[in-house]
């Protein structure tokens, strides 16, 4: 039994995989950081600048002791500030086109950081989240697809095929994203609101951070209710059955749905992109291509023009008869 378990373990962590479904996130991880920078954009001196809201001082006190954060180690100057800012800027571009990857990616997870320490007062949990997933974003081959490395690496002779490698680093940020609904169920479990099946009439009503009003009928009380108890049901399914194979993709079809609700009725910044980012993780490296190759088909230039050539696809009937 101790060895079945060992192997599962071992084959789970290890056992190589394509590198699609990292090479996709890093693309999307990217995006979603750089979005973030350009949402604070006009903003960065206000929080992060000598005259700051929130004083380097301030923040020491709540959060005392050495933290992975370069604005301690930079002089007090706005201008320093700023460079940093467009540092970081550049980075996320270079780590989106999948240039020095590996450099790109431990710049993008430093400048977080330093962002999130900084200023502990306007994180929420897609913050938290897009920090721990770019520790292990460094660690995982998210260069060897997709990327302009791969390009380089090709002109320079290198292997035409890319080598599947160990999915460790994918693994552990799936385990974060499956960690932070769990931990979302539990939290929640605590409040009588949630337990009574009241609490989206609180969440749908909080003006200060409404987007768009919900339309009415989805206001009746029995919608709510269900919806309330739906939520919980599905914030427990997103962290235990998702890594089931049969639960998977109706879950993540459950999950975008859910999240794409929320971006609608509340005016959280970026959070529902940040955590949605992360379900490419959980796509088969084949479904993935299959949608990809879907996708392109739907392009004007990629529609087959009248009198052009009949594809392979269409040949299949005859080769098959043969």
């Amino acid at each position: 039994m101790r060895q079945k378990i060992y192997r599962a373990w071992e084959r789970f962590f290890f056992a190589p995989i394509s590198p699609l479904p990292i090479a996709v996130f890093r693309i999307l991880y990217g995006l979603c950081v750089l979005a973030t920078l350009l949402l604070l954009h006009s903003e960065w001196l206000d929080w992060y600048g000598v005259d700051a809201w929130v004083s380097r001082a301030t923040n020491a006190q709540m959060e005392s002791g050495l933290r992975l954060n370069l604005f301690q180690v930079m002089p007090d100057n706005n201008h320093l500030v700023t460079l940093f800012f467009w540092i970081f800027f550049v980075f996320c571009i270079l780590l989106i086109l999948g240039l020095w990857t590996r450099l790109s990616s431990v710049a993008v997870f430093l400048c977080l950081a330093s962002i999130q320490q900084r200023n502990l007062f306007i994180t929420n949990g897609g913050d938290t989240f897009l920090r721990v997933a770019g520790f292990f974003l460094i660690f995982a081959p998210a260069g060897a697809m997709l990327s302009l490395d791969r390009l380089r690496q090709r002109r320079r002779g290198g292997q035409a095929a890319v080598a599947p490698s160990a999915p460790w680093a994918q693994r552990m940020i799936q385990f974060e994203l499956a960690l932070l609904y769990f931990a979302s169920f539990l939290w929640k479990m605590k409040g009588d609101t949630w337990r009574n099946g009241t609490a989206l009439y609180y969440v749908f009503h909080l003006n200060a951070i409404q987007r768009f009003p919900v339309p009415a009928w989805m206001q009746h009380s029995f919608l709510l209710h269900a919806g309330t108890w739906f939520a919980l049901l599905l914030e427990f399914s997103l962290g235990t059955l998702l890594w089931f194979r049969p639960f998977r993709y109706p879950l993540l079809l459950l999950g975008l749905a859910f999240h794409l609700l929320l971006e609608y009725a509340l005016n959280l910044p970026m959070i529902q992109w940040d955590i949605l980012s992360a379900y490419v993780l959980f796509v088969e490296p084949a479904d993935l291509r299959h949608a990809a190759t879907a996708i392109l088909g739907l392009l004007p230039w990629q529609r087959q023009r009248p009198g052009a050539p009949q594809t392979a696809a269409a040949d299949a009937p005859s080769a098959a008869a043969r």
